[in-house]
């Protein structure tokens, strides 16, 4: 019996390490974002719809319940992961509870949206594939790996600026929440590949006019190194809303490219984003030809390049379990003089 107590304490003490050392959750005005850290330590999570709610998850997990607050368990995960963008599951005005049944603590994704919440009705997709909407702004995509790559966004674009945000449609409404990427053109979007490091992204596609389309794919250390395109860099778990929260992402410890392009015509590269890195040691480092940047601290960068041919590369490590940092980076080869 003392062996089994002294097993047990081990046990709960390990659970509390993991938890200090892991990023759990996300918590916006009106939405949540939840994964197993939120249940690491207790089976329980509770989470409020003052006026009701919908919600999503793209885990087929069938031991991760919704319950209401007189104990009727009223989806799994697995229920969720099944429903379609245009039909989500709603929670009527209430307290809730996202229960884990048995001893297990298995991985998942789920995200709430409070009814009050902007953009409300934006259809929010957790399987990978080719989506078309219409009539629609926002869309946004789930999952429950290390993340993955949206690419060849379509559609009615000629007076549209496209942008892709890695929160709910739900925080665009938030002026602190800033994209991680903006297209240059409707080609510029078309051609470009956008990798997520997270569990979640929205698509602004800058009107609510006609169709739109997009591909969500595995792959999002993905590159596009030909001239047109642009490519995006993030730090794992990058959320975007100027504080320092951060989602889950124990999978990605290292952001590394490197690639050469050549234009004879005439090249502009350009590199825009911002940062807040932790530590010295986890400093980013960015060379462009002869350019070699460390970004340590907190800052923005803006800078414009000329040319004809260009070697470039991004190196970033995760410095153990305790790196907050954070970066974003958009990079842009586009033909002709800047």
């Amino acid at each position: 019996r003392g062996q089994s107590m002294a097993s047990m304490i081990r046990h709960i003490v390990s659970l509390l390490f993991l938890a200090c050392l892991s990023h759990a959750g996300v918590t916006f005005k009106d939405s949540q974002i939840m994964d197993n850290v939120d249940l690491l330590i207790g089976s329980l999570e509770h989470f409020q719809c003052p006026t009701g709610c919908r919600v999503y998850s793209p885990t087929g997990e069938r031991s991760i319940r919704i319950v209401n607050d007189i104990g009727s368990e009223l989806y799994t995960l697995y229920d969720l992961s099944l429903i379609s963008p245009d039909k989500p599951a709603t929670l009527a005005p209430g307290n809730y509870t996202l229960k884990r049944t048995g001893w297990d603590d298995p991985e998942f994704t789920f995200y709430v949206v409070k009814k009050e919440a902007a953009n409300y009705d934006t259809p929010v997709y957790t399987k990978h594939g080719k989506i078309g909407v219409i009539n629609q702004r926002y869309v946004t995509f789930l999952t429950d790996g290390p993340g993955f790559l949206i690419k060849e966004i379509s559609g009615d674009l000629s007076s549209s600026n496209v942008s892709v945000y890695t929160t709910g449609a739900d925080s665009l409404a938030n002026k602190a929440c800033s994209p991680v990427f903006v297209a240059r053109s409707p080609d510029n979007a078309a051609r470009s590949s956008i990798g997520i490091r997270g569990p979640i992204a929205t698509i602004d596609f800058g009107s609510a006019k006609a169709a739109h389309y997009a591909t969500i794919s595995n792959g999002f250390n993905a590159v596009e190194t030909l001239v047109g395109t642009s490519s995006v860099y993030v730090s794992p778990g990058y959320v975007g809303c100027g504080d320092a929260q951060l989602y889950t992402n124990d999978y990605v410890n290292k952001v590394q490219q490197g690639f050469k392009v050549q234009e004879p015509s005439g090249l502009c590269v350009k590199l825009s984003g911002k940062y807040a890195i932790s530590s010295d040691l986890s400093a980013v480092s960015l060379n462009i030809n002869n350019d070699n940047l460390r970004m340590t601290g907190t800052a923005t960068v803006d800078k414009i390049y000329d040319g004809t041919s260009f070697d470039i590369s991004i190196l970033w490590n995760r410095q153990g379990d305790y790196d907050s940092t954070q970066f974003a980076y958009q990079l842009d080869l586009l033909p002709g003089k800047c």
